[in-house]
């Protein structure tokens, strides 16, 4: 490992970035209850949560070319850390809607960044050390699910909670900015210039249509399982919230099992396959309400995220590969916002059990769509 410092500083980064995005989804019945807000108004927090992707994903590369990484990530924990704090308002709508924007748009951006970095961490196996960080972003995920969701409701442990992640991520913030990062922007930057012409626009507009319609599955479980084992099911919050872990421990078992098999099969190939299967095991749950079957799920779609997103720098040159990324991860974003806009109304118009089979649907449109890619792939190479 080449800067180890470094690396070990993004790993605690990482699991505080999983438990912060975990927050909106695991205290959806205090909105309820304690804010009294209804579905409708949850729809639009978790739709404004990704506009918050959008926006910082845009400007945020902006500033990453013009700054650098180390002080661009450095602002990024700031606002980070402002943006938590505003969620200590939430009994306020506005408040809520505003922190929640800002909060996982400048996780999404931070964990983006990431990629930008793998070859900080190591030369030879920046993708397995570039897993590991990811797999430690679910570490925080499961277990802020597995330990907050029988707190659900409680005010007191959600300001507990808000005020802790903002304390942890001060020393975070200062430990990367006494970091070292290598020099390597500027002489990508002259690179750029007259590249256009070499990108691939239809499949880069595929790729994003693949995430997009992906991501509405992933989110559709870690946003409202909670809601649709509570209140459709009438299920305990706490075993929700262990079905909701085996979900994310799914997603940490893949990371680390699949990551060699998907050098071996090629990143595409091994999307489709992912694909092919969370869509089954998708349909299973929702049509039988099999909730155990979660940690299949997430098995399943485990590396779809960073895998897919990585298959951008293929249809770039490699001094676009980073643009590529965000514009793919920014593009994807419109589609999720679009539809956590309207579900929870589609979810108060024809309930939880037809609103729910949305999901495999979801995934089986980001199936055809990286079968077709592959297709297109065969015929070029033949």
């Amino acid at each position: 490992m080449k800067n180890k410092k470094l690396y070990f500083t993004c790993a605690l980064l990482m699991i505080l970035l999983g438990t912060s995005d975990a927050l909106r989804g695991i205290f959806s019945p205090l909105f309820l209850k304690e804010f009294g807000l209804s579905m409708s108004q949850i729809s639009i927090i978790v739709s404004a949560s990704y506009l918050g992707n959008l926006v910082c994903l845009l400007f945020g590369g902006v500033i990453l070319d013009k700054v650098g990484s180390k002080k661009a990530m450095v602002g990024f924990i700031i606002l980070l850390i402002c943006s938590e704090l505003l969620l200590l308002l939430g009994a306020k709508y506005a408040f809520l809607l505003l922190g929640f924007f800002f909060s996982l748009g400048l996780s999404t951006l931070l964990n983006t960044t990431m990629i930008f970095l793998s070859r900080e961490f190591s030369a030879k196996n920046p993708l397995f050390y570039l897993n590991v960080l990811f797999f430690l972003q679910g570490i925080g995920t499961s277990l802020s699910q597995l330990v907050l969701t029988r707190f659900s409701s409680s005010l007191a442990v959600w300001n507990g909670v808000i005020v802790a992640l903002a304390v942890l991520l001060i020393p975070v913030g200062f430990i990367l900015l006494t970091s070292k990062f290598s020099s390597e922007k500027q002489e990508e930057n002259k690179s750029n210039e007259g590249s256009k012409a070499k990108v691939n626009k239809g499949a880069i507009a595929l790729l994003a249509l693949s995430l997009a319609f992906y991501l509405i599955a992933e989110h559709g479980v870690t946003n409202y399982i909670v809601l649709y084992g509570t209140e459709f099911l009438r299920m305990d919050a706490g075993k929700v919230g262990l079905m909701l872990s085996l979900f994310s421990f799914g997603i940490l078992s893949g990371r680390l099992i699949l990551a060699t098999v998907s050098d071996k099969l090629g990143g595409a190939k091994m999307v489709f396959i992912c694909l092919l299967s969370a869509l089954i095991c998708y349909s299973i749950v929702f049509a039988f309400n099999a909730l155990p079957l979660l940690f299949l799920c997430g098995f399943a779609v485990s590396i779809v995220y960073p895998t897919l997103t990585d298959l951008s720098k293929s249809y770039v040159p490699s001094s676009m590969s980073a643009r590529a990324t965000t514009i793919v991860v920014s593009l994807a974003s419109i589609l999720d916002i679009g539809f956590n806009f309207v579900f929870g109304s589609v979810i108060e118009s024809i309930g939880y059990a037809k609103s729910m089979a949305i999901l495999p649907i979801s995934l089986l449109l980001s199936t055809i769509i990286m079968l077709s890619l592959l297709l297109v792939g065969r015929k070029k190479s033949s």
